[in-house]
């Protein structure tokens, strides 16, 4: 039987090219072939950049999609070459092995960029590898390629990658035979609903070897790899490992958001249980603002975490992701607003990966890292769709014992010898730290950007900074002055946060308009000085406009406008409409005022039943009956979809003080069997609560309702005593100032 095992395991360990100890750990980071840093779209669209907070298309409207720009020096563009040459070295002062690059994201533009991303290496002589990394979204269709699978395409692109850099000593290489990484890896069929199309997979990477003519390492990445399989149908992600490692060496996930870690980490063990590499997702953030879809988490947890989890399950092959995907923030290379912080952060955890201990600390180091604003700063003149918390994380690198501050907070600590941090939360305020040593300050740091309590754009992602940031430009660009880019500092002192200067009177991104407005001036002839204007949220370029007797706030102005943001403005740019929901036990569920703004808001959600859908969470701890939402009808009636556990609110903030009127008629569009709940108020005043019958309509007329500026009316839906089914439909919903006070 010891034999049989011993052969067996010989025998696994023969068809993954070796045995796991002769496996070195290395890491990679996955590289957009579409972002070169200083060069190509990169420099064009940075250059380029223009925003439009009025625009109907929902990226200006928000602000752009592209925050975190490639950090070179201001308006500077790279040739081809400098700029491989660049990311390299950035990427080995990192401590990264080598890149895969995305195949073909960026089309015949990525593999240039491969190419000079070869020709860089052998330059400079670096041990440093390079591969690509299959992306089935981006390989282009192949003709032969007619039946469920598509071995060509990505044969093809294999063989543009060794028919050029086969013999080029940078080319990656795992057990003697080139490295292949996947992204969504079953990609390469159309079909997994069986356990015979899983057997297609394989079938088509072995394929795969033979069109190229070679036998290849795969990564193969089980994200996604129940995507488009029925319901109840598909394998858990730790029968998706286990399955990947009976086929492939090295198996992973790309982007583990879709799982609970739990099942990330069951998913390892199986994948090495079979004698295959664990490939450990590795990222710190994701926010793709085109989809609105946000993945963040406090300071650098996530990071964190996603080292631990490598480390406890010995993870031998990791990818990045990514080095450069500047649209979805996932930016691992130094940039606009993560500097060369998390590089630098990062480079600490490799060390401690490869190492099996914690690394020695050489010098005194401070890392900082902070939102820009918080949950209640309200944001203009752009506008928002989600919203994340997040804290100041201070991070200490420290060679002995120290005493940390954060001048002008109020804080001090003692911090220890080696890494460790400390979280506070954010506050309006310049973000700064220094470490003392019998009383002797032995390094400190002050961030570029500040926290501000009026933000004009959203940005759920973190600014970070640290005391090594000027150093290693330096090493970059030597006698060039550092790029600080800060959008809320003001560069002048004339109180007029950069942002504003450049948005409002010179060109967004281009920081020589960082001083081009005049403080005391009125171009709009409102009254109100350029300063006002920025103090109380308002155009210094459109003239004020107030409110009068008779204004009406209708919804359906909103389902014309067509922003589907949180909270959506008035005719005169105020932010008035709201959504919220609040969680609790069916039935129990208070109208106390007091909920959570929805995070989810998009404009096409079919299953909604509607458009312009703001939506409630799927889950939480402790419930099950909770993806609700408020919509609006293709009609333009506003549309409530409680749960039993998830009472639906829409808030309406009164801009002025005053007198108002509320008017509706709920439609008898309402299903279930016990009716619905609807109560309108104030956080003190009860206007209307009733429970509407299934299949009843009525409307409402509210009069003489009181309210002063900043007072919110409630439109409060309850599925109570009904059941999941129900929904409030209301049409012609209007609120109407009677008087001005």
């Amino acid at each position: 039987m010891r034999l049989q095992s011993f052969c067996l395991l010989f025998a696994l360990c023969a068809a993954f090219g070796g045995f796991a100890a002769e496996r070195p750990k290395q890491i990679f980071a996955h590289y957009m072939g579409c972002y070169p840093a200083g060069t190509g779209p990169t420099a064009h669209h940075r250059s380029e950049l223009k925003l439009d907070h009025d625009s109907p298309a929902f990226g200006q409207a928000t602000g752009g999609t592209v925050y975190n720009w490639d950090l070179v020096p201001h308006k500077t563009r790279l040739s081809p070459e400098a700029s491989a040459e660049l990311d390299i070295k950035r990427a080995i002062r990192g401590g990264i092995d080598g890149f895969a690059l995305d195949a073909w994201a960026g089309s015949a533009g990525a593999k240039a960029t491969l190419d000079a991303l070869f020709r860089a290496a052998e330059k400079s002589g670096a041990d440093f590898k390079i591969t690509i990394c299959l992306d089935p979204s981006c390989l282009p269709q192949h003709p032969e390629d007619s039946g469920d699978t598509r071995p060509h395409a990505y044969a093809d692109a294999i063989k543009y990658l060794l028919e050029r850099h086969g013999d080029s000593p940078n080319l990656a290489r795992r057990n003697g035979k080139p490295l292949i990484f996947g992204y969504h890896s079953q990609g390469i069929a159309k079909a997994i609903n069986t356990p015979e199309d899983r057997r297609k997979i394989a079938d088509a990477y072995r394929e795969v070897e033979r069109l190229v003519g070679q036998p290849l390492y795969f990564h193969f990445c089980i994200g996604a790899f129940n995507w488009g399989v029925p319901s109840g149908k598909g394998a858990s992600v730790e029968e998706a490992g286990a399955w990947a490692a009976e086929h492939f060496p090295a198996v992973g996930d790309f982007f583990d958001a879709y799982y609970p870690t739990d099942e990330i980490l069951k998913a390892g063990r199986a994948v090495k249980a079979k004698g295959a590499e664990w490939s450990q997702p590795m990222w710190f953030q994701y926010y793709n603002r085109g989809n609105q879809s946000l993945y963040v988490e406090d300071g650098f947890n996530k990071l964190r975490r996603m080292w631990k989890n490598a480390r406890d399950l010995d993870s031998t092959l990791l990818q990045f992701v990514t080095w450069n995907d500047y649209g979805e923030d996932t930016v691992l290379a130094p940039g606009y607003n993560t500097n060369y912080a998390v590089l630098a952060y990062n480079r600490y955890f490799i060390d401690w990966w490869k190492q099996g201990k914690p690394p020695a600390v050489d010098r005194d180091r401070i890392i900082l890292s902070f939102r820009r604003f918080n949950e209640d700063a309200q944001i203009y003149p752009f506008h928002a769709r989600e919203f994340a918390p997040g804290v100041i994380e201070v991070v200490t690198l420290l060679t002995a014992p120290g005493r940390v501050e954060l001048p002008g907070r109020g804080i001090a600590y003692d911090a220890p010898a080696g890494m460790s941090f400390r979280q506070f939360p954010v506050t309006p305020g310049s973000v700064a730290a220094t470490v003392a040593r019998n009383g002797k300050k032995v390094v400190e740091v002050v961030a570029p950007e500040v926290i501000t309590d009026r933000p004009f754009r959203p940005d759920n992602t973190m600014y970070a900074f640290s005391s090594d940031c000027d150093r290693y430009w330096e090493e970059d660009f030597p006698g060039v002055p550092p790029l600080h880019y800060s959008e809320y500092g003001d560069a002048d002192g004339d109180g007029l946060p950069n942002w504003f200067e450049m948005y409002y009177f010179g060109r967004f991104g281009d920081f020589t308009t960082m001083t081009a407005a005049d403080p005391e001036a009125d171009p709009d002839g409102d009254g109100f000085t350029n300063l006002e204007e920025y103090r109380n949220q308002t155009d210094p370029l459109v003239a004020e406009k107030p409110y009068r007797a008779g204004d009406e706030w209708r919804r359906q102005d909103i389902f014309d406008a067509k922003t589907c943001a949180n909270p959506e403005r008035d005719f005169n740019d105020r932010a008035v409409w709201r959504y919220y929901y609040k969680h609790g036990k069916q039935g129990e569920i208070r109208n106390d005022g007091h909920y959570e703004r929805t995070n989810s808001n998009l404009p096409n959600v079919p299953y909604t039943g509607g458009v312009l859908a703001h939506l409630s969470p799927s889950s939480a701890p402790g419930f099950r009956h909770l993806h609700g939402w408020i919509a609006f009808t293709p009609e333009g009636d506003t549309l409530f979809k409680p749960r039993r556990e998830a009472a639906q609110i829409l808030g309406w903030r009164s801009p002025v003080a005053g007198t108002v009127s509320v008017s509706g008629e709920i439609l008898p569009d309402n299903g279930g069997q016990d009716g619905i709940t609807l109560k309108i108020g104030t956080r003190t005043q009860s206007l209307f609560d009733k429970v509407i019958p299934p299949k009843t309509g009525l409307k409402f007329d509210l009069r003489q309702v009181r309210v002063q500026k900043g007072d919110e009316i409630f439109f409060f839906c309850d599925c109570s005593p009904g059941f999941d089914s129900d929904r409030l439909v209301i049409r012609n919903l209007v609120i109407k100032l009677d008087n001005l006070e």
